[in-house]
C-alpha cells in the first residue's frame, strides 16, 4: 500500500541536498574524505602568492540509491564555511553551456551556510576580502558584519583595492564582475535582485539594469571571464565544488552523443580553464560505463575521469548504525523506547544481511515498517480493510488510469501518482521563486519540457535555425500540415524580446511560427516597439502568439522533471527499489489526458486564419491589461499598499495575480518602502 510523503518519517533522509543529513560517517568515507582534501589543496593555492591555481576533477559512479547525493549533503556539513557548494543537472534536450554553469553557481550563492544565517555569497566576499587584510577579522562573516556597518564611501573604497590587488596578481578575471560579486552582500534588497539577475547571466529588465549602472546583460563572451572570477574570488577561503549530479540525463534515447559530447568539452574547459574548482561529477555507475565513457574523446575522457571513485553499499554494522540514527526522526515518546522499536528483530537481521540493499531501499523499508507498525497499533484499519485503505490513498493522490493488473501494479501506479503530485509541487514552487525574483522561469527548461511532451506523442523534433531564444522545429509529419517553429520567449528586456519577434515574424515566412510566453510576463505598456511588433506578427498567416498560464508551465516543468528523475532511477517503488524507466514511461502515456498540459495540444493544433489586424491589436493589448491597470491605479492614489493595488487590480481584470502586479510595478517609475508601500516616484521625489 503507497503512502504520501508526509505520513513517512525517513522520507526527506535521503531527498534534500541542502538539508542538514542524517549520516554514519564511516560509509564511502573514502569519497569525502578525498574531496575534503581537493578542497584544502585549492585553499593551500589561494593563501600563497601563486599565480595558477589547480582545479581537479573527480567522478563518482554507484547504484541508484547508494547515497550520491548524500554525499553533497554530508560535505556541505563537514566542510561548513571552507567551501561554497554548487548543485547542477542537465535538463533533457538542452546542450549544457557556460551560461547554464553560471546560472546554477550565482543561484547556489543564496543558499544558506549549514548552520549559519549567512549565505554562501557572504562567504566568498568575506573570505576574499580577509584575506586581504580587511577588518580587522579572519572570520569572513565577522568581516561582512563590520564592513556593512561602514559608510558607503568606505565600503566602495576597500573593494575597490581588494579588486586591484585581484587583478594584479589574476590578469584573466574581470573587474568589473568582481566588484559587483564583493558589493552584493552590501547591497539593498532591490539591487541585490538586480544584480543577482546579472551576474547569473539572466537578462536584467530595463529598471534592473539602471539600478546597478550595468548597460545590458553579460554576452557569450563574458562568461567565462565571470566563471574564472568567480573561482579565483572563492579560492582565497572557500573553494568552488562544482557539483554535476544526475549526468545519465545526458545520454539520449536516439542514441545520440551531441549532449554527452558538448558536456565533456565544457567540464575540460572549466578545468583547464577556470581555476580553483573541485569538479565533482556523479551518474549511475551502468550508464557511464555503458553510454558515456565510450563516446568520449580521449583527451575528454582524461579530464572528466582523472579520479574515478566507487561508491560502495553500506557493511551489516553500516546498516545498523543508519537505523539508529534514522529513528532520531521519530517522535519523541517512540524514540524512547528500547531499539529495534519500531522494527522488529527480524526485520533488522534481514535488512542488515542483505548486501544489495541501498540505503534508499533501506530507508523505504524502514517507512513502511513504521506505518504498518502505527496502523497496527493504531486500530484504525482492521483485518482486512487494505482494499478500503488502498481506495482512500488512491482518491487522496489523484485520478488515474487503473492497470487492470494485481494489486502489486495498482500499488507501483499509486506511487508513481504521489511522485507526480510532489513533481508538481516542486514546479510550482519553481514558478513561485522565480515571480519573487520578478523574472520568468527559465526558457531553457520550459522547451525541455515541452521536448519530453512531444516525444511522449511520439513526435521527434529538430533544431530550428533560429538564435534570438531556446527554439526547436516540430516537423510536418505531425497533426500540423506545416513544419512549426517554436520560439520560448521569456526575455526581460523590451529590446531583446523585440529582436525575437523580429525573427519569429521573418521565420513566418516560410513556416508555421509559435511564440510562446509565460502569461504573467505580459508586455508593459512601456514596451511600445515590442508591442507594435507582437499585434504584427499575430497578423500573419500561420503565426500564433501563446500566452502560457501557470498551471499550463507548471506541468511542463514536472513533466521535464519526471522523466530526468525516472532515468537517474530515482523513482521508487514502495520496497525502494528504482521503478525501471521503461515502466514510467508506459504510466506516463497511459495518464497524459491528466498529466499533459494543455499548451502542447494548441501547438500541435492548425493555426487559426489571421484576424483582422484591428483585432489582433486588442487581442495583443489584452495580454498586457493587467499592467496597464497597474499603472492608473498607482497614478490615481499616489502612495498604496501592495496588497491594496491587487486588490484594485482584481476588480478591474480577475485574471490580474500578485506576481504580474509585483513585476510591473518594478518596471514603474516607483519608490518602494520595504515591500509592502509603494509610491510613485512623482508623488515622493
Amino acid at each position: 500500500m503507497s503512502h504520501s510523503t508526509s505520513e513517512r518519517p525517513f522520507q526527506s533522509i535521503h531527498t534534500n541536498a541542502w538539508a542538514d543529513p542524517v549520516d554514519v560517517p564511516s560509509l564511502n568515507k573514502h569519497v569525502s574524505d578525498l574531496i575534503r582534501d581537493r578542497i584544502e589543496q585549492v585553499r593551500r593555492a589561494g593563501a600563497t602568492e601563486t599565480r595558477v591555481l589547480p582545479s581537479t576533477s573527480v567522478l563518482l559512479l554507484g547504484p541508484a540509491g547508494s547515497g550520491k547525493t548524500h554525499i553533497f549533503a554530508r560535505l556541505r556539513k563537514q566542510v561548513g564555511a571552507r567551501a561554497v557548494f554548487i548543485l547542477s543537472r542537465p535538463e533533457i534536450g538542452i546542450d549544457p553551456s557556460p551560461r547554464h554553469v553560471l546560472a546554477s553557481i550565482v543561484d547556489s550563492l543564496k543558499q544558506s551556510v549549514l548552520g549559519s544565517e549567512h549565505s554562501q555569497l557572504d562567504v566568498i566576499a568575506g573570505s576574499m576580502l580577509a584575506a586581504h587584510g580587511v577588518g580587522k577579522d579572519r572570520y569572513p562573516f565577522l568581516v561582512i558584519d563590520d564592513l556593512r556597518r561602514e559608510p558607503r564611501a568606505e565600503q566602495r573604497a576597500l573593494i575597490e583595492r581588494v579588486v586591484e590587488r585581484a587583478e594584479d596578481r589574476f590578469p584573466e578575471i574581470s573587474p568589473q564582475y568582481l566588484e559587483r560579486l564583493l558589493f552584493l552582500p552590501f547591497e539593498g534588497r532591490q539591487e541585490r535582485r538586480a544584480c543577482f539577475a546579472w551576474l547569473s547571466g539572466r537578462e536584467p529588465s530595463p529598471v534592473e539594469l539602471e539600478r546597478i549602472g550595468a548597460g545590458g546583460a553579460l554576452g557569450d563572451l563574458d562568461l567565462m571571464p565571470a566563471l574564472r572570477t568567480i573561482g579565483v574570488a572563492a579560492a582565497f577561503g572557500a573553494p568552488i565544488v562544482l557539483v554535476f549530479d544526475q549526468l545519465e540525463n545526458l545520454a539520449e534515447e536516439s542514441g545520440k552523443t551531441g549532449r554527452i559530447l558538448s558536456y565533456a568539452r565544457l567540464v575540460s574547459e572549466l578545468r583547464d580553464r577556470v581555476g580553483g574548482l573541485v569538479i565533482v561529477q556523479m551518474a549511475l555507475d551502468s550508464e557511464w560505463k555503458t553510454r558515456i565513457h565510450p563516446v568520449l574523446h580521449g583527451g575528454d575522457r582524461a579530464r572528466l575521469e582523472e579520479t574515478v571513485e566507487m561508491l560502495h553499499l553500506p557493511t551489516p554494522d553500516e546498516r545498523r548504525a543508519l537505523l539508529e540514527v534514522w529513528r532520531e526522526a521519530l517522535p519523541e515518546e517512540e524514540r524512547e523506547k528500547p531499539f529495534p522499536y519500531p522494527f522488529s528483530t527480524r526485520d533488522v537481521d534481514t535488512w542488515t544481511k542483505d548486501l544489495a540493499m541501498t540505503p534508499r531501499m533501506l530507508m523505504q523499508a524502514c517507512g513502511e515498517a513504521y506505518l504498518h507498525v502505527r496502523t497496527k497499533d493504531s486500530g484504525d484499519w482492521a483485518e482486512g480493510d487494505n482494499e478500503k485503505a488502498e481506495s482512500a490513498v488512491r482518491l487522496k493522490s489523484g485520478v488515474f488510469a487503473q492497470p487492470a493488473d494485481v494489486a502489486a501494479a495498482r500499488g507501483l501506479e499509486e506511487r508513481l501518482g504521489i511522485q507526480w503530485q510532489e513533481a508538481m509541487e516542486r514546479a510550482r514552487a519553481e514558478i513561485d521563486v522565480a515571480a519573487q525574483e520578478e523574472r520568468g522561469v527559465s526558457a531553457e527548461r520550459i522547451m525541455s519540457g515541452l521536448l519530453v511532451a512531444l516525444r511522449l506523442l511520439g513526435i521527434e523534433t529538430a533544431e530550428s535555425t533560429a538564435k534570438a531564444a531556446p527554439s526547436f522545429r516540430i516537423p510536418a509529419a505531425s497533426k500540423r500540415s506545416r513544419e512549426t517553429d517554436v520560439l520560448i520567449a521569456q526575455h526581460a528586456h523590451p529590446r531583446s524580446l523585440a529582436a525575437t519577434i523580429r525573427a519569429a515574424a521573418s521565420l513566418a515566412k516560410e513556416r508555421s511560427v509559435i511564440l510562446l510566453r509565460e502569461q504573467v510576463l505580459a508586455l508593459p505598456p512601456t514596451w511600445k516597439e515590442a508591442r507594435r511588433l507582437l499585434a504584427d506578427f499575430t497578423a500573419l498567416k500561420g503565426a500564433v502568439f501563446m500566452a502560457a498560464e501557470r498551471d499550463e508551465i507548471a506541468r511542463i516543468l514536472a513533466l521535464s522533471s519526471f522523466l530526468t528523475a525516472a532515468r537517474s532511477s530515482d523513482l521508487t517503488g514502495d520496497d525502494g527499489r528504482p521503478i525501471p524507466y521503461d515502466e514510467v514511461w508506459r504510466w506516463v502515456q497511459s495518464n497524459l489526458n491528466v498529466l499533459m498540459s494543455n499548451t502542447v495540444e494548441k501547438m500541435l493544433a492548425e493555426p487559426k486564419p489571421a484576424a483582422p489586424p484591428a483585432s489582433i491589436g486588442e487581442k495583443v493589448a489584452h495580454a498586457a491589461e493587467g499592467p496597464g491597470v497597474v499603472r492608473s491605479i498607482m497614478e490615481r492614489l499616489g502612495v498604496a499598499s501592495v496588497e491594496r493595488i491587487v486588490r484594485e487590480a482584481k476588480k478591474r481584470d480577475p485574471a490580474a495575480t500578485r506576481a504580474g502586479v509585483m513585476l510591473e510595478l518594478r518596471q514603474m517609475p516607483v519608490k518602494f518602502f520595504g515591500e509592502a508601500i509603494v509610491a510613485m516616484e512623482s508623488q515622493w521625489p
